[in-house]
């Protein structure tokens, strides 16, 4: 690692440098220390993906087992071992991460550049993989599982269960699912229309930094839907929303 980092310090003052040419004991052009740390960058991550399955293999830890999925896709592009292991973690170590970053994998497919295909495009399987994760332990797979069933598209409609998933996910706090619930409650999809059970959710993700539940927020007030009209709390929502909008969200 410190032989990793010295060498990234090299390539950054060679290139700050007016001729070009750092000085690390011998001469070296800035071409022939990128060479060179490409093949360190290289050698380090192979090492890396080396400890990180050991690691794996060893203490079976849903953490460990995910990072090595991401590194052997993200670093080897070997996506069909990096999906398998993705679905290892996802079934035997309860990793939802793997399921949801799985689930993502299955639902567009992935295609190479030279036309290979590694990983078929199965929303089915990609649904059930985001219902998993869902109902375990990452709430951000509620929102994709619940949006499948509420557009029928690859699978049935369900606006019902659908709503279940988002609730699952509001009540692990993920954001995202409490704003998409928020607007069932609004447009009536899969529980009775009910403007007072939206409006606290969409309080809640806007205190949070969500620009679109301070949005919807503003909107409710400058039609005075489910509340009194009331153009100043619509202005203040709505600067709120182009404030967030910007900012990234911790809470999603």
């Amino acid at each position: 690692k410190q032989w990793y980092q010295r060498r990234v310090r090299e390539v950054i003052i060679a290139m700050a440098s007016s001729d070009g040419v750092v000085d690390t004991g011998e001469k070296k052009s800035i071409e022939e220390i990128s060479a060179e740390f490409e093949k360190v960058q290289t050698e380090y991550y192979n090492s890396l993906i080396v400890e990180m399955r050991e690691d794996c293999e060893t203490y079976k830890k849903a953490t460990e087992c995910h990072e090595y999925a991401k590194l052997l896709i993200e670093r080897l592009k070997k996506f069909r071992e990096g999906f398998e292991q993705y679905k290892k973690n996802c079934y035997e170590f309860e990793s939802g991460a793997s399921c949801h970053d799985a689930g993502h994998m299955l639902l567009q497919g992935v295609k190479l550049k030279d036309g290979s295909v590694p990983i078929e495009k199965d929303v089915p399987a990609a649904a059930e993989l985001f219902a998993r994760a869902c109902t375990t332990t990452n709430p951000r797979s509620c929102v994709p599982i619940a949006r499948l069933l509420q557009f029928g598209k690859f699978m049935e409609k369900d606006y019902k269960k659908a709503f279940e998933f988002l609730s699952i996910g509001c009540h692990k706090q993920n954001t995202e699912s409490c704003f998409a619930k928020a607007n069932c409650y609004l447009q009536g999809t899969g529980v009775e229309q009910d403007y007072s059970k939206a409006i606290p959710l969409l309080e809640q993700g806007c205190l949070r930094g969500h620009h679109r539940s301070c949005h919807n927020l503003g909107v409710l007030y400058y039609h005075g839907e489910g509340v009194d009209k009331d153009l100043n709390k619509f202005k203040l929502y709505n600067e709120k929303a182009q404030i967030f909008r910007f900012q990234k969200n911790p809470f999603k």
